[in-house]
């Protein structure tokens, strides 16, 4: 590829690849140096807003492809090398300072919204190679890149993270008041916008958790088989032991398993999944359940399975579903 061809999109991309040769590194390391860092610090009274800042690059970029500089010949002296090394360590360590920001001004990052059905689960990967179960009714935001420090999500709703480990790029969720940090680690965020009480439960690794952008912010260090509960009316966060962690790894894909919970457990659990509202009969709230539940299946089918284990059967009103004793018989 000649000087004159050169495309600073495409080296961007081969320099975060790893696959630029040492001639197009030492293009983009002279593009660099002869690139105005002062474009970067916005000024308020130079661009009013991003895209008037990208634009002013991508109008550089261009010039500088359409005049690149012309060799010319120099006698070659000792101090002359020197400079040239000293010159060469200081590109290098000004390309790799601003490597992030170019590549996100040359291929800028996109917001992705995602959002799961009621009754319905859903498993993605991150482009750090994250994977995450998304549970019903759940909202996640993330970029299709990852260009800043921080490897931010933003997330509604409950999702199980399995995150990679990336010791200088902290892996961080924003959910409502919470914010949740992690380098590597498995754990399960629990934080509907509807609901007071929000969980951030560990099952591997540990895990950070503060309150997001308010005064006074508390935070709860966390390690396997502990979780935090937060209560955003009074703002009290506590950290406590769960030795029941591992049962998210079944959960995460709608398989509940149950060894003596209430009904009323059950039944939150039920509505929670298929966005519904279930009530139940006088009495019945606290007897025991043991059995398993796929919430993937439909809600009269789970609830069929549920009546006939508990001796119940159930009716619907309208977008309320109530489970009742049998009938006596006489």
């Amino acid at each position: 590829m000649e000087n004159n061809t050169y495309n600073v999109k495409e080296l961007a991309h081969k320099l975060k690849q790893g696959t630029i040769t040492p001639a197009e590194k030492i293009w983009l390391d002279a593009w660099y140096v002869n690139f105005n860092d002062e474009e970067v610090l916005l000024s308020s009274s130079k661009h009013q807003n991003p895209e008037q800042l990208r634009e002013g690059i991508l109008a550089k970029i261009t010039a500088q492809m359409e005049t690149p500089a012309q060799a010319t010949r120099k006698v070659v002296t000792l101090w002359s090398n020197i400079a040239a090394a000293a010159a060469a360590v200081v590109l290098i360590t000004f390309a790799s300072l601003y490597k992030n920001e170019v590549l996100n001004v040359v291929a800028p990052a996109k917001q992705i919204e995602l959002t799961v059905a009621p009754g319905k689960h859903k498993q993605i990967s991150l482009p750090d190679g994250t994977r995450i179960w998304l549970s019903p009714g759940t909202h996640i935001s993330y970029p299709d890149k990852f260009y800043a420090k921080e490897r931010l999500v933003k997330l509604e709703g409950e999702a199980f993270f399995d995150v990679v480990h990336d010791e200088d790029h902290p892996f961080v969720i924003q959910s409502g008041q919470l914010k949740t940090v992690v380098l590597g680690t498995s754990f399960n965020v629990k934080a509907y916008p509807d609901q007071i009480i929000s969980e951030v439960t560990v099952v591997t690794g540990k895990v950070g958790v503060q309150e997001h952008d308010l005064p006074k912010s508390q935070q709860v260090i966390m390690e396997r088989n502990q979780r935090a509960v937060y209560n955003r009316n009074n703002r009290l966060l506590l950290k406590e032991d769960y030795p029941n962690a591992s049962k998210f790894l079944s959960q995460r894909t709608g398989l509940f398993n149950y060894d003596g919970a209430a009904l009323q457990t059950v039944a939150d659990d039920l509505s929670m999944q298929y966005d519904i509202h279930i009530t139940l009969a006088p009495g019945i709230a606290k007897a025991g359940f043991y059995g398993h539940i796929n919430t993937n299946e439909t809600i009269e089918k789970t609830l069929d399975k549920l009546c006939a284990v508990m001796d119940l059967r159930w009716n619907k009103t309208g977008n309320n579903y109530n489970l009742l004793p049998l009938p006596s018989v006489n």
